[in-house]
């Protein structure tokens, strides 16, 4: 038997128990304090959002060649009129993607060469080139064509202003 007293717990109700004695009721434990409990809040959740695109800065364009051997520089930045989807279409997953060159499988003719070099906040850089009839990724081609046209439709929309 027990040398000691024990206690232990039966059907909700504590007894104290002796090696002597047949279990008794024990002293009452006392009453455990209530506690308010307040409703816990949700906890809110942002959606899940692809992280944003770093965003392009300024975009060059190098074309040369062509039947005439011409060499060309287009440059636009935040300050050419109409250069947000450029510099949108640049900074999207997509362009990033792009391997730095696409060669067309027969390289004759007199084609262009494409240089699109994109500065990216940070001083990063991403360049892609591509010739003229190279199969290549659509966004490049709107790129280069998005370019040429923005950095090619000033000297025009002057000289429609009768500005020489």
């Amino acid at each position: 038997m027990l040398a000691s007293a024990a206690t232990c717990v039966v059907a909700a109700s504590t007894y104290a128990i002796s090696a002597a004695a047949a279990p008794q009721p024990a002293a009452a434990a006392p009453p455990v304090p209530a506690v308010a409990t307040a409703p816990v809040p949700a906890v809110a959740t942002a959606p899940v959002v692809a992280a944003a695109p770093v965003p392009a800065l300024a975009v060059t364009l190098e074309r040369s060649g062509g039947f005439a051997g011409r060499q060309d520089l287009f440059a636009v930045d935040r300050s050419t009129a109409g250069s947000q989807r450029v510099l949108r279409m640049t900074a999207s997953p997509e362009f990033k993607r792009l391997r730095p060159a696409y060669q067309p499988k027969n390289s004759c003719c007199d084609r262009y060469f494409y240089r699109v070099t994109v500065t990216y906040r940070g001083g990063h850089h991403k360049a892609v080139s591509t010739v003229q009839g190279a199969t290549a990724p659509p966004i490049l081609w709107k790129v280069i064509t998005e370019v040429e046209r923005l950095t090619t439709a000033a000297p025009a929309a002057a000289r429609h202003r009768g500005t020489p």
